[in-house]
Parts: C-alpha cells; structure tokens; sequence
C-alpha cells in the first residue's frame, strides 16, 4: 500500500515537473483552472453518488 501511494506521489511529481517546464505562466494558470473544475466536478458527482446511495438507490 506504501509502495503505491509512494509510486503515485512521484507521478505526480514528475508531473508537476514536466508542466512547470513546458507550460508558459498562462497555460499554467490555465491547467490550473481545469484541474479545480475537475476536482469541483468530481465533489459533485460523488455527493450525488452519496445521496443517492442514502436514499436507498444501491438495491438497483
């Protein structure tokens, strides 16, 4: 489980790298923005999933 969540960690390092190099500051802020929208979206699409679940939708 370590050894995992250590492999994802330097994946997103390594990513993180690769943007800052080949991404000018308005691309960054850019991908920054549809990261957050991403993540907001996700948020979104699991509170549903939840909600869902506690009304009782998870016997279908």
């Amino acid at each position: 489980m370590i050894g995992r969540l250590f492999r994802l960690l330097l994946l997103f390092a390594v990513l993180y790298a690769i943007a800052r190099w080949l991404l000018d500051r308005r691309q960054r802020a850019s991908l920054r923005e549809f990261i957050s929208t991403l993540a907001t979206a996700l948020l979104v699409a699991s509170a549903i999933f939840v909600l869902l679940y506690w009304l009782g939708f998870h016997q279908l």
